[in-house]
């Protein structure tokens, strides 16, 4: 905590005095960053637009500048790896993914049946943070406008009605 106080320019206590350790800052920032992430991802989303384009903006949001940042990609590689052993830390992700199936479910009823929508919502999750992950790693190679053409192809073949095989 003393190392994070001095980064920020805080007195220790002051930094103790909000957070009960270290685990809880980490937390409170994991926290911030989903916030700011859905925030991102909501602003994508605009309720006029038909739900194609919302759909690219839900997409599009996760590529925000602010997600992109090597501050911002540090530390969400630092959570992920920690979802498995940190209670607190998979808690933040289940209602971040919870939170995002939310934002997918209404755009994805207007573009196909009930029954495809959560085959289809999972999906797009997992390739969404696929293709973050990817960029993350390579951004000179996996750039985003990669990453745009992958999404629109991706919709354009959901969109376009075919139906995986039973």
């Amino acid at each position: 905590m003393a190392s994070i106080s001095r980064r920020a320019g805080l007195s220790v206590g002051l930094v103790n005095h909000y957070f009960d350790g270290k685990d809880d800052f980490l937390a409170s920032t994991m926290q911030m960053l989903v916030d700011l992430t859905l925030a991102d991802i909501e602003a994508g989303i605009d309720p006029d637009d038909s739900p194609v384009d919302r759909l690219m903006g839900f997409m599009q949001g996760h590529f925000a500048p602010g997600q992109r940042s090597p501050e911002a990609i540090s530390a969400w590689l630092s959570f992920y790896a920690q979802v498995p052993e940190n209670q607190a830390f998979a808690t933040i992700q289940h209602n971040y993914d919870v939170d995002l199936l939310v934002l997918l479910r209404p755009i994805l009823s207007g573009l196909m049946s009930d029954d495809r929508i959560e085959t289809v919502a999972q999906t797009l999750i997992a390739l969404m943070y696929g293709l973050w992950l990817r960029h993350a790693h390579d951004p000179e190679h996996v750039t985003l406008d990669l990453i745009h053409t992958i999404a629109r192809d991706y919709v354009a073949l959901m969109v376009s009605g075919l139906d995986s095989p039973n």
